[in-house]
């Protein structure tokens, strides 16, 4: 009986290993080039402890970007093909991009309703989704939470002088988190998350729930993504269970509030609300027979709050070290600053209109974002079946695509020394002369970031609501340079960033 069991154990073993090689010989046998894979992890081995995510696409990037417009990986025994030319990644998120209009992440909106946002939705659900939700990111929309994003920039400031008075660092991304914690929560949702006041709330808890992953955490996040059919099956969940849970209660409980009471204030849950009451944004007209559900409701809000929350700390955090790193960058932008200020209408305070004309500082945060970008690859699913000419090679349904925004903006061919700190590379001369899809902070084409300008608004203040008052240099504590963790697909730093500030 041992015999037998013996048999059939080594039977399967060489009948995996036999479908593990052939499944490792995809790109090789289309003619494109590829990092060697293992078993059983296909190039994930040692990610997360060894090397980021970021660093497995740049090691393919580097090694092929002269000899092939892509290059081949694999998640487990899944192929993934890396797009090194710049002309393929407009194809494949511009020109073509009906044949990739799928990110591929894990959706189970039965078993985790939050993840059915609109970031991760495939198809139809994401074109209906993306229509609804375009109006609430106009121009007009986001003036009108200013106001609140300026009232707590009062207390980011406040909370930056309590260290200068305690004659101690700044960890910067924690305040910076802070920051966006409260204007998020509250352009979000209305919610006075008290971050700054109490350095700490729940929804910044919960938040590093979400981005401070363990490597088990990230490869079950990867396993999600790679093997979605079996996952789904199986009743797995994206998120944890009390961050769904407590997200969903939140959503919940103040949407129920504003209906009984007539609530209405000029921010982001508002307006998903008059999406599930009457299907449109826009004032006056029909109701829209299509309208949101609550889960929906809810899955949106999550995505705009950690949108806005992580990758808006993460680009206003290290826009402050590389100031702090380069006093002379940092006094040039704390003179546009104060000029504009200065003929501003306001009593010296912040206005949009004054943001708004503060193109160094903008050149400031597009580097920031070039060096550090919160996120570092765009992932798209082939939703039918397409050619990519100049790589010779034909793509099927359900093939994955992997465009590597790191590695794109620290290419030295793109960005000469692309370690250096140097705003005016986002001078209008400058930028004209570089291929359009070289730096890609939030994407490309039709699914691009929706909350593009919110974002870039709510960094942009936070430099400027701190310059036009302090000065910054790095503390001693802080190491140099910065160690990027390697257990997250987000940019995080060993040993955090701590500054040191003064009046100025």
């Amino acid at each position: 009986m041992f015999a037998v069991l013996l048999a059939l154990a080594a039977t399967a073993a060489a009948l995996l290993y036999y479908y593990a090689s052939r499944s490792f010989r995809y790109w090789t046998d289309r003619g494109i080039p590829q990092l060697e894979p293992t078993l059983p992890f296909g190039n994930m081995r040692g990610m997360g402890k060894e090397f980021s995510f970021n660093e497995l696409l740049d090691r393919a990037y580097r090694r092929f970007r002269d000899q092939s417009p892509v290059a081949g990986l694999y998640f487990l025994t899944n192929p993934v093909l890396i797009v090194n030319d710049l002309d393929v990644a407009k194809q494949v998120l511009v020109k073509d991009f009906g044949s990739f209009h799928d990110r591929g992440l894990y959706v189970n909106e039965r078993d985790d309703p939050l993840s059915g946002h609109l970031f991760s939705i495939a198809g139809e659900r994401w074109r209906y989704l993306r229509h609804k939700l375009s109006p609430t990111f106009t121009s007009g929309k986001i003036k009108a939470m200013f106001g609140t994003i300026r009232t707590i920039g009062v207390e980011f400031l406040a909370g930056a002088e309590q260290y200068i008075d305690r004659g101690v660092p700044i960890d910067i991304k924690k305040l910076s988190q802070c920051f966006t914690c409260d204007v998020v929560g509250s352009c979000a949702f209305g919610l006075e998350c008290n971050a700054l006041k109490n350095g700490n709330a729940k929804l910044l808890e919960v938040g590093n729930k979400v981005f401070r992953q363990t490597p088990l955490r990230m490869m079950y996040s990867m396993v999600l993504s790679v093997l979605p059919r079996l996952s789904r099956a199986l009743r797995l969940p994206l998120f944890p269970r009390d961050v769904s849970s407590y997200f969903i209660g939140v959503v919940s409980e103040t949407v129920a509030h504003r209906e009984q009471h007539g609530v209405e204030r000029s921010d982001f849950l508002n307006l998903l609300i008059q999406l599930k009451n009457r299907g449109t944004v826009e004032d006056g007209g029909d109701h829209a027979t299509e309208k949101l559900t609550l889960d929906e409701v809810s899955a949106q809000a999550f995505v705009f709050f950690f949108a806005g929350f992580e990758t808006s700390s993460t680009t206003l955090s290290f826009a402050l070290f590389l100031l702090a790193s380069h006093p002379e960058v940092q006094e040039r932008c704390r003179k546009e600053i104060l000029e504009k200020l200065a003929h501003g209408t306001d009593e010296g305070l912040i206005t949009y209109e004054a943001l708004k004309e503060m193109t160094y500082v903008d050149q400031v945060i597009n580097e920031t974002l070039r060096i550090y970008p919160p996120v570092g690859q765009l992932m798209r699913s082939v939703t039918q079946t397409v050619h990519l000419e100049a790589a010779n090679l034909t793509l099927k349904k359900g093939d994955m695509v992997l465009i590597p925004i790191y590695s794109y903006h620290h290419d030295p061919d793109l960005f000469p020394e692309p370690e250096c700190f140097r705003p005016e590379r986002f001078a209008p001369e400058a930028a004209e002369g570089r291929h359009p899809l070289a730096f890609l902070p939030f994407g490309e084409g039709p699914r691009n970031c929706i909350g593009m300008r919110f974002g870039l608004l709510e960094a942009k203040f936070g430099v400027v609501q701190l310059l036009s008052r302090l000065r910054f240099t790095v503390d001693p504590r802080t190491e140099v340079p910065l160690r990027l963790a390697k257990n997250t697909g987000f940019l995080q730093v060993d040993g955090g960033i701590w500054l040191n500030a003064t009046r100025a």
